[in-house]
C-alpha cells in the first residue's frame, strides 16, 4: 500500500517584462518568476482524474495577464497580487506561493541626469516571496548576486586544527563573495523598496567597515545591524560563500609576494550559511 502524503506543482521561471510609461519616462520591471500551487489534487496523482489539475501553461498565461492588470509598486507587491489571484480563483487552490527574482534595470546617467527611457543591468539581483492562503502568510524581500570583496580588514586565525588541517592562520587576507539575503516583512502595509534600499545599503555598510575574523562573524552582524535599523523586518536568511584568493607562488621567480598577487578560486569553496531572527 502507498498513501501520498504531501504534493504541490507549479510553473517555473516564467520570465516577463512589463514596460510601464509615463509620458516620456518609462519604468521596465524584468521578473522570472516561479508558481507552486497547494490544495485538492490527490485525484490527479492517485486517480488519474484531471479534472482539477490546473495546466502549467495557464499559470504560466496568468503571470503575463495579472502583470498587465497591475501598475507594479514593488517585486513583494506583485508577488502578493499573484498569490492572492490563485487563491481567490480556484476553489481548488489552498495556497499559493510565488517566488520572483528581478533582474534590475537603472536609468542610464547622461550629463548628469537620468535618461527617460534608457536603461542598465544591474550587477545584484532582487527577489521576493509572497503566499496566499495556507497556516501562515509569508512576505519576504531579498538580494542575490550581490558581488563584494575587500583587499584588507579580514583574517580567520584560531581555528580548529588536526591531522587533517593545513591552511594556514592569515589575519591579513581578501574577503570576496556573493550575498544572497532574504528578509521576512511582518507588516505587509510597510515600503518594500525602502526597506530593500535600506537592507542593502545595511550589508555593503557592515562588510566594508567590520574588521572580520570570519565570514561567520561578518554575516551575524549584518543580519542584526539589519534588525535593528528596519522594524518591519522579522527574520532574516543569508548565505555566503567564501570566494577564495590564494597568494600566487612568486618565490620560484625570485620575487616575494606581498599581498599583492592571488590566483581566484572557483571550486571548492567554503559556504556559511544563518537565520537571524529579533528576539
Amino acid at each position: 500500500m502507498a498513501k501520498l502524503i504531501h504534493n504541490s506543482y507549479g510553473k517555473n521561471q516564467v520570465r516577463v517584462t512589463k514596460v510601464e510609461r509615463d509620458g516620456a519616462r518609462h519604468r521596465v520591471y524584468e521578473f522570472s518568476v516561479n508558481v507552486r500551487l497547494f490544495g485538492e489534487f490527490a485525484a490527479v496523482y492517485e486517480q488519474d482524474d484531471n479534472a482539477l489539475c490546473i495546466p502549467t501553461d495557464t499559470m504560466k498565461n496568468t503571470v503575463y495577464v495579472v502583470a498587465k492588470q497591475t501598475t507594479i509598486e514593488s517585486p513583494e507587491q506583485f508577488a502578493t497580487v499573484l498569490a492572492e489571484h490563485f487563491v481567490a480563483t480556484y476553489p481548488q487552490v489552498s495556497a499559493t506561493r510565488i517566488e520572483l527574482t528581478e533582474s534590475r534595470w537603472e536609468r542610464i546617467r547622461i550629463g548628469g541626469g537620468a535618461h527617460d527611457h534608457a536603461f542598465t543591468r544591474a550587477a545584484a539581483k532582487r527577489t521576493a516571496s509572497a503566499q496566499a492562503g495556507g497556516d501562515a502568510p509569508l512576505l519576504a524581500g531579498g538580494v542575490r548576486e550581490l558581488e563584494v570583496l575587500k583587499t584588507t580588514g579580514s583574517g580567520f586565525v584560531g581555528f580548529h586544527q588536526d591531522r587533517y588541517t593545513t591552511l594556514q592562520q592569515d589575519d591579513d587576507r581578501i574577503f570576496a563573495t556573493s550575498v544572497e539575503a532574504q528578509w521576512e516583512i511582518s507588516d505587509r502595509a510597510a515600503d518594500a523598496n525602502a526597506i530593500y534600499d535600506d537592507a542593502v545599503a545595511t550589508i555593503l555598510e557592515v562588510f566594508a567597515t567590520h574588521r572580520s575574523p570570519s565570514v561567520q562573524s561578518t554575516m551575524f552582524l549584518s543580519a542584526r545591524t539589519l534588525l535593528d535599523r528596519i522594524a518591519a523586518v522579522q527574520t532574516v536568511h543569508m548565505t555566503m560563500p567564501n570566494q577564495h584568493h590564494i597568494l600566487a607562488k612568486l618565490e620560484p621567480f625570485g620575487h616575494d609576494n606581498r599581498n599583492e598577487v592571488f590566483v581566484g578560486t572557483g571550486e571548492p569553496f567554503g559556504l556559511i550559511t544563518a537565520t537571524v531572527e529579533r528576539d
